[in-house]
């Protein structure tokens, strides 16, 4: 195979060149806790909610890597509790105007009463187009888990030219109920821009090194 050959498919085969999120696999961390995400964990009275850095939990192992983020919910009369996972990127990390594809690994066991969500917000973090919230990617999507890993998540989502970076959220709730309960479990979370930028420069390479042999 010669190089251009070699260079267009390896920018074919590599879209997570232009990946925005940071260990988006939570294989880098302390314990239970993720390296570059907030882990929430919302109860009270005798509800429980956990967010945990795992590696396995009962029969489900990883969907790649060593280790995923559990989100468990235990409900009570006197609370319906939260847990949830959250990632900023960095300000100037997308690109407005630019395409981008978003996704994650999820599995788990659905319980009474409880609902996974996920919403992607484009946002200004360098406040240059008034900073915050500059509306919503995928609007607030419902993902139905199961006992085994599947994908999920939204493709084609082109960023406003007022954003620099994406606000991550993924949740499990559950009612105010006695037996109310769920867990899931979230892997390999990725937005990438579509083609990366690394692919394109392989591209472009590519190109280059064509139009050089039909010259000679």
């Amino acid at each position: 195979m010669k190089m251009w050959q070699v260079l267009c498919a390896v920018a074919i085969a590599s879209p997570a060149m232009g990946d925005l999120v940071v260990n988006g696999g939570f294989e880098a961390g302390t314990g239970e806790d993720a390296d570059g995400w907030n882990q929430l964990e919302i109860f009270g009275g005798s509800a429980l909610a956990f967010t945990d850095r795992v590696s396995a939990n009962g029969t489900t192992t990883v969907y790649e890597g060593n280790e995923f983020m559990y989100l468990g919910v235990f409900g009570a009369p006197d609370f319906g509790p939260v847990s949830e996972i959250q990632q900023q990127t960095a300000a100037g990390s997308l690109i407005g105007g630019e395409t981008y594809d978003f996704s994650f690994a999820g599995v788990g066991v659905p319980g009474p009463g409880s609902v996974a969500f996920y919403e992607v917000l484009w946002f200004d973090g360098d406040g240059s187009s008034g900073g915050g919230v500059q509306g919503s990617a995928t609007g607030l999507q419902v993902w139905n888990y199961t006992d085994s890993w599947s994908l999920f998540g939204m493709d084609g989502l082109v960023a406003p030219d007022s954003a620099d970076s994406v606000l991550i959220q993924i949740r499990l709730v559950t009612g105010a109920f006695e037996g109310a309960e769920g867990w899931a479990g979230i892997d390999a979370v990725s937005m990438a821009q579509i083609p990366a930028p690394g692919a394109l420069a392989l591209l472009g390479i590519a190109g280059l090194g064509a139009r050089r042999r039909r010259s000679n």
